[in-house]
């Protein structure tokens, strides 16, 4: 009996902790970024673009009148040369992932840099990083790109 008893006052315990999302929750995110860096061929430094604030909104069903879910759990991941930072651009102890609530408002925010290389001689690249959100079976993902242009250095006489 005490089993029992220990049991659903755990379960209770564990239930109480905050709020899943409903079926049915959307996410949405802001819309991609597209960056252009021209650097100097003789800058052989990485460097890196970070991008604040990046704004996730949680919402109970596709609806124009959709409610807005507060106090959820929402999961951030990064992927490709992103990183996942504070809103001041500090790296998170673990820049891959990060587990928060939406606010009273229904939004998951979270900061992210894309670290771009150097330029060797005049050759361009392409760097693209992305972060993706998650509530229940719902999610959204924002891209970055940044073109890196080396230009060669000009003198004039």
């Amino acid at each position: 009996m005490r089993k029992i008893v220990l049991f659903i006052f755990m379960s209770l315990l564990l239930s109480s902790c905050g709020d899943l999302a409903p079926d049915g929750a959307v996410v949405s995110g802001p819309g991609d970024s597209t960056d252009t860096l021209t650097r100097q061929a003789s800058e052989p430094t990485q460097r890196t673009l970070i991008y604040r604030a990046l704004d996730f909104i949680v919402k109970d069903g596709l609806e124009d009148d959709a409610n807005l879910l507060a106090d959820v759990e929402i999961e951030f991941f990064a992927g490709g040369n992103a990183s996942l930072t504070d809103l001041s651009g500090n790296l998170l102890s673990n820049p891959s992932v990060l587990v928060t609530r939406t606010d009273d408002r229904g939004i998951g925010r979270v900061s992210a840099i894309i670290t771009n290389p150097g330029c060797t001689g005049t050759t361009d690249s392409t760097i693209t990083g992305s972060v993706r959100a998650t509530v229940g079976t719902g999610s959204a993902v924002w891209v970055g790109t940044i073109t890196v242009t080396c230009a060669t250095e000009t003198t004039t006489p």
